[in-house]
C-alpha cells in the first residue's frame, strides 16, 4: 500500500488486553510476555473482517479498514469470535498449564475489552512501515479510557448504521454514554458487556486417569526447598541434563510453555524416548506430575510419577515412581535387572537433583 495524501474513511477496531499492565509488573516477566505474545496472536488469527493491522501496541492490536463497507453486525461478530477465542484458549490453559508461577497461576484473570471508531485517516509509508494520521485516529486510543465500568465490553462510537436495534443479538444490553476529552470535546458512544459470551466457552475434558500397576519401581528425598520452587525445578526441560542421570539432553517444542500433551525427547547415549506430560493434579501441600512414554512397545505404557509433598515451608519430600506394564516378554531374569536399573536411573537422579538444589541461591 503506498503513501496517500487522500483522506478516506475508515474503521478503527482495537482489541486491548484489560489487566495487562498489571499482569505484566506483578509476575515472571518470562511467562507473562510469553503467554501475553501467545493472546495477541489469537486475537490475530481470529480476525475474519480482513481487517489490516497497523501496529501491535503492548497489549492491544490497532486494526483498520478502509471504506464503510462494514456493518455494525460484522463488527460484534468480529468481537465475539476473538472475544471466545481468547477466552477458550484461557480457560484450556488454566486447565492444562504446568507451570504454578505467578505468570501462569493469573493469566486466567486477563480479559478483553474492544474500542469501534468510524472515521477518517490520511495513510503515509514510513520507512517500511505504513502509518495512520488523524484526529480519529488519536480519538480510537483515546476512547480506550472511558467511563464504562468492567473490563470486558464493545465500545462503539456513535454513528447511523447503529439505529437499528432489531438486529442486535439478544444477549446484548446496549447502553450509551459520553466523554469529554481534552482537545477534543465531547464524544458519544454506544456500549455492552461481552461477559454473556463466556456462557458459550467449550467445557473441558477431565485429566486422564494414570493407570498404575503393581510394584512400581521407587525412590525418594527430602530436599531443603520450598514446594513451588522444587516442582518449578522438576517440570523446567532445560535443567533436566542437570540430574536425571544418563539423560544427555531434551528436545522439546520452542516458543511454548509446557501444557499437558506436550511432548518431548530425551536424548540418552545409547536410545532415545518420547514422553507426554499427561496430567497434573494439585492438592494442599501436595503436587503430582505424570509423564508417560509409549517407545518401549513390551513396557508401554510406562509412566514416570513425580510427586512432590510439602514437609514444611522449606523442606519438600520428592518421590520419583517409575510405574509400568509387567509382561511375560520379559520374563524373571529380565525382569530383575530391569527394576534394578530402573531404580538406581531414580536414585542417582534424585541424588543429583538434591545436590544442585543445595547449590541454588534460598
Amino acid at each position: 500500500m503506498g503513501t496517500s495524501h487522500k483522506i478516506q474513511s475508515a474503521l478503527f477496531f482495537i482489541p486491548d488486553i484489560s489487566g495487562y499492565t498489571k499482569f505484566i509488573n506483578e509476575t515472571e516477566i518470562n511467562h507473562s510476555t510469553h503467554i501475553i505474545t501467545e493472546l495477541l496472536e489469537i486475537i490475530i488469527s481470529s480476525n475474519n473482517l480482513d481487517l489490516i493491522v497497523s501496529e501491535i501496541e503492548g497489549d492491544a492490536v490497532f486494526f483498520y479498514k478502509l471504506g464503510e463497507n462494514v456493518s455494525i453486525e460484522e463488527i460484534i461478530k468480529q468481537a465475539e469470535n476473538m472475544f471466545i477465542n481468547f477466552h477458550q484458549h484461557l480457560k484450556f490453559y488454566a486447565s492444562d498449564r504446568i507451570c504454578q508461577c505467578g505468570a501462569c497461576s493469573t493469566a486466567h484473570q486477563l480479559t478483553l475489552k474492544f474500542v469501534c471508531h468510524f472515521g477518517e485517516t490520511t495513510i503515509r509509508n514510513i520507512g517500511k512501515h505504513v502509518k495512520l494520521f488523524g484526529p480519529d485516529v488519536t480519538l480510537a486510543h483515546r476512547l480506550l479510557k472511558n467511563n464504562v465500568l468492567g473490563e470486558d465490553y464493545l465500545l462503539i462510537t456513535s454513528n447511523p448504521k447503529f439505529s437499528d436495534k432489531s438486529q442486535l443479538p439478544d444477549w446484548i444490553e446496549l447502553r450509551k454514554s459520553v466523554n469529554n476529552y481534552k482537545g477534543i470535546g465531547m464524544v458519544s458512544y454506544n456500549y455492552f458487556s461481552l461477559t454473556p459470551l463466556k456462557s458459550r466457552l467449550v467445557e473441558l475434558s477431565e485429566q486422564t486417569i494414570i493407570k498404575q500397576f503393581e510394584r512400581p519401581v521407587s525412590s525418594s528425598v527430602v530436599m531443603k526447598t520450598a514446594l513451588k520452587k522444587l516442582h518449578g525445578i522438576v517440570t523446567n526441560f532445560s535443567l533436566r541434563p542437570k540430574w536425571i542421570f544418563g539423560l544427555l539432553y531434551i528436545k522439546k517444542p520452542t516458543g511454548h510453555l509446557s501444557t499437558i500433551g506436550t511432548k518431548h525427547l530425551c536424548i540418552m547415549p545409547t536410545t532415545k524416548m518420547e514422553f507426554t506430560i499427561t496430567s497434573q493434579k494439585l492438592d494442599e501441600g501436595e503436587i503430582q506430575y505424570v509423564e508417560q512414554s509409549n517407545n518401549i512397545k513390551w513396557l508401554a505404557p510406562l509412566n514416570i510419577i513425580f510427586t512432590m509433598t510439602r514437609i514444611s515451608e522449606k523442606k519438600t519430600k520428592l518421590s520419583i515412581s517409575i510405574n509400568y506394564k509387567r509382561n511375560k516378554l520379559s520374563g524373571l531374569y529380565l525382569d530383575f535387572p530391569l527394576r534394578m536399573m530402573m531404580y538406581m536411573v531414580a536414585r542417582i537422579s534424585l541424588l543429583k537433583l538434591n545436590n544442585y538444589m543445595k547449590h541454588l541461591p534460598s
